[in-house]
Parts: structure tokens; C-alpha cells; sequence
């Protein structure tokens, strides 16, 4: 492990957390690599599932804690108990009972400024059209909109603002970092890799999907996904970390489905950080 006496000696750290769904728990991974390093995270931004995971790390649960909260929430019968029964007039699901877990677990009157990790969060408002990087104001509301996925879930109003998935714009937020100056910044992208995985449509894969949906639906789900490698790609052009991380996921992994298999993607994140350690190490420590 990292020699604790060169912790003072540490540079800023800041860690940005993409937006993947079932892609996203590889982030808690890369989380308790960092800890069992006592590698110090200064600051943090996420969008979707990286915002969720940052936002738990940030409150002050450790990765194991988020872990357990993962493999627990993510049973077959806890995901049918976290689906409303009757769905919103602007999403397939409602989205109260997840909100009533998320309460539970980072409490429902919870500021940004209450985080012990500066922590920043993006969605996008349907009304500008502009990204909207949350860094005060209701952490739950805040969380409940970096996840709004269009169609899923109903847009979150914060002010004036009726806000989506982050990811939408900006499914790495790198940028969103600089309001708190870190020295060296690591991004960890779990977004799946459209140049080279074989689309659900033409594959064998298509069952895999969680709910009977039409085909077109699969078209819109992977014009999407081109769309978001592709802003991505533009976005690191123009603020890319010190070191980018992309672990290596099975296709099958994806936004909606691989849920079950949390533990699994878990580890995959641990290994894909561990191989990375010493491309890291030499940024924090001179």
C-alpha cells in the first residue's frame, strides 16, 4: 500500500464518475482500491450511476459500505420492490420508492454543503437545453435528477429547471471539476464501447433487455448511446483528466440490465484500478 507518511505529500485529487446503470457499480471498485491505497479523493463529480456512488462516497460511507448497498439493493426481489406500481404520465416508472431508499440512505433534507468530499452533479434542463452542474441545494433532489433517464423517469424541477439525466450532454463530467482546482484529476468512463460491441438489435443479446419493448425502442436506445460516445469523445478534447480509466466490461452490461450481477461488475472495476495504480501514483506524489 501507499506509505500513509506520504499522504501529507499528496496532491489534489479530483474523480470523475461517467453514467453507465448496471456499468456504474465497476465506480465502487475503483473506490475500495483508492481506500485500501489510502489514495485521498479531494473532490469529486459524477452524472447518473456515478453521481449516486459519488454522492454516497462523498456523504461518508465507505466503498464496502456502498458495496453492501448495492448487492442488497440489486436482488431480483429487491428491484420489483423498488418499482412503483403505477407509472408516471412522463416515465415508465414513477421513481417515488426509489426516491423514499435514496432518502433513507443520504437523508432527505441533505445539502451539498453538508458532503465531506466537495461534490458536483449534473443534469440537463429540457427547458435551456443546457447542462446544469449541481454543486449546492438538496443533495436528494440534486441525485434524483442526475438519474432522470428520459422516458424511464419523470424530469426532477429544481428552481426553475426541469432537469434530466446528466449524462446527456455530459456523461464524463471532467469539467465540472475545475470549480474546485484539483491538481491532477482521474476520470473513470464505464460507458460501453459503440465502435466495437455488436448493437441488441442485431445480436443475440436482445432478450436481455428488462421490459417487452418494441425494436424501435432499441433503435432510439442505441442512437443514444453513439450519440454519447461521441460527445464524449468531444468533451476529453477539450478537458481531458491526467489519467482515464475505462474498465473492461462484458457487452451484456448495460444501462438497464446487469443490475444482478453488481458484485461481479464490482470486482471488474477493482481490477481494472489496480492495473492503473502506478499510472496514477506518479500524478500525486512527486
Amino acid at each position: 500500500m501507499t506509505d500513509t507518511l506520504a499522504l501529507d505529500k499528496q496532491k489534489k485529487l479530483g474523480l470523475a464518475l461517467s453514467g453507465g446503470g448496471a456499468r456504474g457499480f465497476a465506480h465502487i471498485g475503483v473506490l475500495k482500491v483508492l481506500t485500501e491505497e489510502n489514495i485521498q479523493v479531494s473532490c469529486l463529480s459524477g452524472t447518473s450511476m456515478g453521481g449516486l456512488v459519488g454522492t454516497l462516497y462523498a456523504i461518508g460511507y465507505t466503498a464496502k459500505e456502498i458495496e453492501k448497498i448495492a448487492v442488497k439493493h440489486t436482488t431480483l426481489r429487491e428491484m420489483i420492490n423498488l418499482v412503483d406500481r403505477t407509472p408516471h404520465r412522463r416515465g415508465l416508472i414513477l421513481g417515488q420508492r426509489l426516491r423514499n431508499l435514496f432518502a433513507q440512505l443520504i437523508g432527505k433534507d441533505t445539502s451539498f454543503s453538508d458532503t465531506l468530499i466537495p461534490l458536483a452533479l449534473n443534469g440537463v434542463d429540457l427547458i435551456t437545453s443546457q447542462e446544469a452542474v449541481l454543486t449546492e441545494g438538496n443533495l436528494l433532489d440534486a441525485v434524483m435528477s442526475t438519474i432522470a433517464i428520459p422516458g424511464f423517469f419523470a424530469p426532477v424541477k429544481i428552481g426553475k429547471m426541469q432537469l434530466i439525466d446528466g449524462g446527456t450532454l455530459n456523461n464524463l463530467p471532467v469539467k465540472n471539476l475545475k470549480v474546485f482546482a484539483p491538481e491532477v484529476v482521474m476520470a473513470v468512463d464505464v460507458h460501453p464501447d459503440t465502435t466495437r460491441e455488436v448493437p441488441w438489435q442485431f445480436s443475440d443479446q436482445k432478450a436481455r433487455f428488462p421490459l417487452p419493448v418494441p425494436d424501435f425502442f432499441l433503435d432510439f436506445y442505441r442512437a443514444e448511446l453513439i450519440m454519447i460516445t461521441k460527445l464524449t469523445e468531444l468533451n476529453l478534447q477539450q478537458d481531458g483528466p491526467d489519467l482515464l480509466i475505462r474498465p473492461k466490461l462484458p457487452p451484456e452490461i448495460t444501462m438497464f440490465y446487469g443490475y444482478q450481477k453488481a458484485d461481479k461488475i464490482i470486482a471488474l472495476g477493482e481490477k481494472s484500478m489496480r492495473k492503473n495504480l502506478e499510472k496514477l501514483k506518479p500524478f500525486l506524489f512527486d
